[in-house]
């Protein structure tokens, strides 16, 4: 198998599949390292679990356990927006939200981090299999041209076999690319959104302890 793919790699002319080849490596650790953080890392599959557990919290005035059980649940992105928002549970509404806001548009650079380049790893693989197809049909139309009989024959099949090969190469790694980044262009926003989603609940928890803290104290005073 080894022989055949060194086979295949010199009949596509070394220089393009090469280069094919460099974006193809670089395609795959890109894909490895999101699928890794976004699946492993930074999502957090029972998200409304843990928010339902952070609201008896809240709800029970214990501002502190939330925080600590945030911190414990890191590096999942959720739990750091939410610890913004805990920090912040005595000031006032807009503060609180300020400070979620924040604290998202921190973690979102790191959701999408790497993901546009695959855009451009699909486009520069498309076209080093067209380039490698143009440098097949130059050796196939320079063997028309100057070689004659079974030589002829034998340059013809040998540029046209360079240039569907590199093409063939080309066009499968850039098809790789824009699957995966629609793939993660998927998971990433559905993680963006359960983001925000909790952020939100987690705003109206905190306004809604806030209320009913002042009406103890109203009640209190009276």
């Amino acid at each position: 198998m080894l022989d055949n793919l060194i086979h295949l790699f010199h009949q596509g002319g070394p220089a393009v599949m090469s280069g094919i080849l460099f974006v193809f490596a670089v395609s795959i650790v890109i894909i490895t390292e999101r699928c890794i953080r976004l699946w492993f890392q930074y999502d957090m599959a029972n998200s409304s679990g843990f928010i339902a557990v952070v609201q008896k919290m809240i709800m029970n005035n214990s501002i502190e356990n939330a925080i600590r059980l945030c911190k414990e649940a890191r590096p999942k992105l959720l739990p750091f927006v939410l610890t913004e928002g805990h920090q912040r549970a005595n000031d006032t509404e807009e503060e609180i939200a300020n400070a979620m806001d924040h604290a998202t548009l921190t973690v979102v650079p790191q959701i999408s981090k790497g993901v546009p380049f695959l855009g451009t790893t699909a486009n520069v693989a498309t076209l080093l299999g067209l380039l490698g197809t143009i440098f097949g049909l130059i050796r196939s139309f320079a063997a028309a041209a100057s070689a004659t009989g079974a030589q002829k024959q034998t340059l013809l099949a040998e540029g046209i076999s360079e240039a569907l090969t590199a093409t063939s190469f080309g066009l499968s790694t850039a098809l790789l690319c824009i699957l995966a980044h629609g793939f993660l262009t998927m998971k990433q926003t559905a993680i963006i959104n359960d983001i925000n989603k909790n952020a939100a609940r987690l705003n109206d928890l905190l306004i809604t302890r806030k209320i009913k803290m002042r009406t103890l104290q109203e009640k209190r005073s009276s």
